[in-house]
């Protein structure tokens, strides 16, 4: 498996296991080094719209992610 899939599979794990401990761990290993305690509606946000953004993410986790942001009232895009 090349070294891109393997980060991709990694991340993938990280981010549908909704742990926010293995998130932030996987984070930290991949060059997170600014360690900030993100108050929860940020950073579930943040997870979230990154789960929409995934091409291939299952649709029952981009099903959880919509509703979580719909009903927080966030967009499911990115900006800049």
């Amino acid at each position: 498996m090349a070294m891109l899939d393997v980060l991709i599979k990694e991340r993938n794990d990280a981010l549908f296991s909704l742990d926010r401990k293995k998130i932030e761990a996987f984070c930290a290993a991949h060059g997170d080094t600014e360690k900030q305690e993100l108050p929860d509606p940020v950073f579930w946000e943040s997870v979230y719209k990154a789960i929409c953004s995934m091409k291939n993410a299952p649709k029952d986790k981009v099903h959880v992610a919509r509703a979580w942001l719909e009903v927080h009232h966030c967009s499911e895009t990115v900006r800049p």
